[in-house]
């Protein structure tokens, strides 16, 4: 699996937290780390930041397999590939195993859901960008529907998350999103907060020129489980990015900063 390592300036002997960013469907690694800035957020806090490149044959699309059952499962397709490749980065340079988060936009905002329900020894938290929720569908026919609608034509949902630990999630999703509909994103929050005791709180704020609701999920000692930004306005562009990215909406609230916020405030638990 071929990547790029961001590697901001600094001692190398101190171990950094390190972010593993899943690139979207038709854009690659480049535009992501472009369209979302997320280097220079990283470069503030000392982060390293790995970007991985889906592996295309002939005839494939370049986006992630979230949505088929083979890729859904620890120790096969896709994930067992990004934790084998995270472990190696881990291995190879000075990295604090209790922050390691991963995070993506689109169908790299899927695979980072699945990777927290996989892999969730390996990672401290998830960032999903205009993504979906994990194991919604477990092949290719139900993801259009999934996308369009936010829902699927035959949802395999019933106990898919039973005895499955979730991680804490932050979710960014645009009101006008017409790519993947913004009720993939509800469900993702719904789906991190499942069965936590804790209440929820809402904030309406404005930012860069974007309004948004905040959902919060707090929990009985005060710990922040889940977040889920609703920007109102936005399409399917990550939030707060470059403009010369091409998926970025440079008018809304940062979100790699916000993100980076939340995992600084997530470290393992394991």
């Amino acid at each position: 699996m071929s990547y790029k390592l961001y590697t901001p300036a600094g001692d190398t002997r101190v171990a950094r937290p390190l972010l593993v960013m899943l690139h979207g469907g038709e854009t690659g690694l480049d535009d992501l780390a472009l369209s979302s800035q997320m280097n220079a957020a990283a470069r503030k806090l000392g982060w390293m930041v790995l970007y991985p490149e889906k592996p295309v044959r002939d005839g494939e699309q370049g986006e992630w397999s979230w949505y088929m059952y083979c890729h859904q499962q620890r120790g096969r397709g896709e994930p067992a590939q990004l934790a084998s490749l995270t472990r190696s980065v881990i291995a190879q340079h000075q990295i604090d195993e209790q922050r390691v988060h991963v995070a993506g936009l689109a169908a790299g905002g899927a695979m980072a859901a699945v990777m927290g329900q996989t892999y969730p020894d390996l990672f401290a938290s998830v960032g999903v960008h205009s993504g979906l929720p994990y194991g919604a569908v477990v092949d290719a026919s139900g993801a259009p529907s999934l996308r369009r609608f936010g829902r699927a034509d035959h949802e395999p949902r019933t106990g898919r998350l039973q005895g499955r630990r979730t991680l804490p999630t932050i979710i960014f999703h645009g009101t006008r999103d017409m790519t993947v509909h913004p009720s993939n994103g509800v469900r993702l929050y719904e789906d991190a907060v499942a069965g936590l005791p804790g209440s929820h709180r809402f904030e309406n704020g404005r930012e860069g020129g974007r309004a948004y609701t905040r959902r919060t999920h707090v929990g009985p000692d005060g710990q922040t489980n889940a977040e889920l930004w609703l920007i109102e306005g936005a399409g399917h562009a990550w939030s707060g990015g470059d403009a010369q990215g091409i998926q970025a909406d440079w008018q809304g609230p940062a979100a790699s900063e916000q993100m980076l916020c939340f995992f600084l405030h997530h470290p393992a638990s394991h």
